[in-house]
């Protein structure tokens, strides 16, 4: 009996532990844990809910898991203070059971409002990356100048979830529901619409009388523990002359990759509505400071102009990262913000 007790008890314990870890609690503590301590926050806002619309139009309540608002200087009234939103989502996959399958771009986005996977808005004067004398060398001497993603990850367009062979053989045996697998398409949009929303809302930031950063810049991260593989670029060929029978190895047609850019989808029939709740909450307010630092062909087309473009192309693209390789990024992405520097403004 006391046997049969113990394997009960046991039983239980690792379905408990099973139900928390599918839960994706454990996940989210981790990614939490990164942002509370070495980012120096000056806060977290685990849930953030805001408005967006479903398929049909309507209205609807979502959220992203965690968003943290990262001053790149505490002096209030620095004109080069940033201020860097970070917006995090997690997913989190059985281990063994799935793998992220990546299709890398071969026409990769050009960037757009300031950067395609870290969105600025600004006043005054425009911020661009610090260039070293090497690099202002390479540019005298007509050289082209080195992309500053150079190196960072691999640009994909696609990704989609690869079921491990097997691992669900024994839930379909018994008749039940496969597992559905974490949705990549429902994190991006997510993502790309709490990043406009957030630009909508900190906005007010701009019109402060005090205080008031000299731009605002969003970064969206979608954090996995999955295991994370990017196509080969041509292997497709391959893969569609194959017969059943073939049985490729993953690293013969895939590589693994801690973190890739994965293109992000525009929200071509939202804009209208986004740039309207965008005027509804600032179109009173007096936004010449924000105008005169347009670029000179977009000063002319207005802010509106300017506002719905952001709503249209930004982000191109959304991080994808491994949680081992989080806390590497992070750092990467508060150093960047921090070594942005403004041009000299040519508008007297």
């Amino acid at each position: 009996m006391s046997g049969s007790s113990d394997a009960e008890r046991q039983g239980r314990r690792e379905a408990s532990a099973k139900a928390i870890l599918t839960s994706g609690i454990p996940l989210e503590m981790a990614v939490y844990d990164l942002l509370a301590s070495g980012l120096d926050a000056d806060w977290i806002e685990p849930e953030c809910e805001f408005t967006s619309l479903d398929q049909t139009g309507t209205p609807i309540q979502r959220s992203v898991d965690f968003v943290s608002s990262i001053p790149t200087s505490r002096n209030p009234l620095d004109e080069r203070s940033i201020q860097l939103y970070l917006l995090t989502e997690c997913k989190y996959c059985a281990p063994n059971e799935t793998i992220w399958v990546f299709m890398p771009d071969m026409s990769p986005r050009m960037r757009g409002v300031f950067d395609d996977w870290r969105p600025a808005l600004w006043q005054d004067r425009e911020p661009h990356e610090h260039r070293s004398d090497a690099e202002i060398a390479r540019i005298m001497e007509g050289q082209a100048p080195s992309s500053p993603d150079k190196g960072l990850a691999p640009r994909c367009v696609r990704g989609a979830p690869l079921g491990v062979a097997g691992s669900d053989a024994p839930e379909r045996a018994r008749g039940k529901q496969q597992r559905r697998l974490p949705a990549l398409s429902t994190a991006l949009h997510q993502l790309r619409d709490c990043l406009h929303h957030l630009a909508t809302e900190r906005f007010r930031l701009f019109t402060k009388q005090w205080s008031q950063p000299a731009a605002l810049v969003f970064v969206p991260v979608l954090v996995t523990n999955a295991e994370m593989r990017m196509l080969k670029p041509g292997i497709h060929e391959r893969l569609l002359a194959m017969s059943r029978d073939d049985q490729p190895a993953l690293d013969d047609v895939a590589t693994i990759e801690q973190r890739v850019l994965l293109r992000c989808p525009s929200s071509l029939d939202q804009v209208d509505w986004k740039w309207h709740r965008f005027y509804l909450a600032h179109g009173g307010h007096d936004l010449s400071r924000v105008e005169k630092g347009l670029p000179a062909y977009k000063r002319e087309r207005t802010i509106e102009a300017h506002l719905r473009n952001f709503f249209t192309t930004t982000p191109g693209y959304v991080m994808v990262v491994r949680v081992e390789e989080a806390k590497k990024l992070l750092a990467e992405v508060v150093d960047w913000a921090k070594s942005l520097e403004f041009r000299p403004t040519d508008n007297g």
